[in-house]
């Protein structure tokens, strides 16, 4: 990555779904409700989810890059070499991209990455022979994390545009579409695969292996599959990254 410096500075920032709340709301002839668009699980001991405030972040704790990425100075890009970005992306403090496992990983325009999304890439073995099968300790969550071993090798993460994930939550997906929303405190288990126009709740654990069709609603632990989204949701979910991001850095520069 080639990193331009400016000045910026960036008071509280809403929540994703507190924005997106407000664009569908404000928006009258608005297809798409609230309900079917929040990644917060609905009914959830009778009160609405609320996410704790942002802090205040200082002008000077973003770094502004020749694609126009914004990525907080406390995010740690490990083997930046490995990372690739298309434009206009924002990774907030905190987050962890593993770039220093050898493999791509690959982000679309107008992503948003939120505090504490820790990014790894799955681990496979470099053979399929039986014998060089990967140790029995990646199928825990502290092995599933290590870098690969002699005979293992790391697979990319591509990951598609207009996509945003919440706080604190762990991928470890081999690609995640387009226009996806997921939200806090989730895991995406290792090779799993989510498709465009997906909403993962906020909680929920995608199991190894499993793929998430087109268009669908999932929650839980582990993730099933409780409803379907309707086809116009795409085109909500690009507006809303773009205004999200215009917002941003407008803040950034006034």
């Amino acid at each position: 990555l080639t990193f331009t410096f400016y000045n910026t500075q960036h008071p509280q920032t809403q929540t994703t779904n507190q924005r997106l709340k407000g664009k569908v709301e404000s928006k009258s002839q608005a297809i798409i409700t609230m309900t079917s668009i929040s990644t917060t699980p609905p009914n959830t001991e009778g009160s609405q989810h609320q996410s704790p405030p942002s802090p205040t972040i200082s002008k000077s704790d973003y770094i502004r890059t020749a694609t126009q990425n914004y990525i907080s100075r406390s995010a740690n890009i490990l083997g930046a070499p490995n990372l690739t970005t298309k434009g206009k992306s924002i990774i907030q403090a905190g987050a962890t991209i593993h770039g220093d496992y050898g493999a791509r990983i690959y982000i679309g325009r107008y992503c948003h990455l939120e505090q504490g999304v820790v990014m790894t890439p799955s681990v496979v073995p470099i053979s399929s022979d039986p014998l060089l099968s990967i140790d029995s300790d990646r199928s825990s969550l502290a092995g599933g994390d290590a870098p690969p071993g002699e005979n293992e090798k790391a697979l990319p993460i591509i990951i598609g545009s207009h996509t945003q994930i919440g706080s604190n939550t762990r991928i470890q997906s081999v690609s995640i579409g387009s226009c996806v929303r997921i939200g806090s405190n989730c895991i995406l288990s290792p090779r799993s695969k989510v498709h465009d126009c997906c909403i993962i709740e906020d909680g929920t654990v995608i199991p190894p292996d499993l793929v998430v069709p087109p268009f669908s609603r999932v929650r839980g632990s582990p993730g099933k599959i409780v409803g379907t989204l309707p086809e116009c949701c795409g085109g909500e979910f690009v507006e809303g990254c773009v205004q999200d991001y215009l917002h941003f850095v407008n803040i950034l520069e006034d």
